[in-house]
């Protein structure tokens, strides 16, 4: 069975995503943690489905969410029982800077 895992790091980009959202629509927010998670799951069952990013980090994968939230890269690995969710980061940030400054 392909499932996924969250990172401390993508825990706690979702919680950051979740209260910013909710001060501002909670309805949002729901819609956009629940296509965020439909595209865990989605990789987890073809966890080849994201672009190869080994310019940043070995074996990471980078997937753009599925509507409602498809401003958020996920970034990613995969693992035997399906994959790690490394991070989640909006595509508007500067994250090919954050990489080089070594901030993800």
């Amino acid at each position: 069975m392909s499932r996924y895992r969250l990172s401390h790091q993508a825990d706690r980009d979702l919680e950051e995503i979740a209260d910013y959202l909710g001060e501002r629509n909670p309805a949002a927010a729901v819609r956009v943690l629940e296509a965020l998670h439909q595209t865990f799951t989605l990789l987890a069952k073809s966890p080849l489905l994201g672009t190869l990013r080994e310019d940043l980090r070995r074996d990471l994968r980078v997937f753009r969410s599925r509507k409602p939230a498809d401003g958020y890269l996920v970034f990613y690995y995969p693992i035997s029982e399906g994959v790690e969710i490394a991070m989640l980061l909006h595509g508007s940030r500067d994250y090919l800077g954050m990489f080089a400054r070594g901030e993800r």
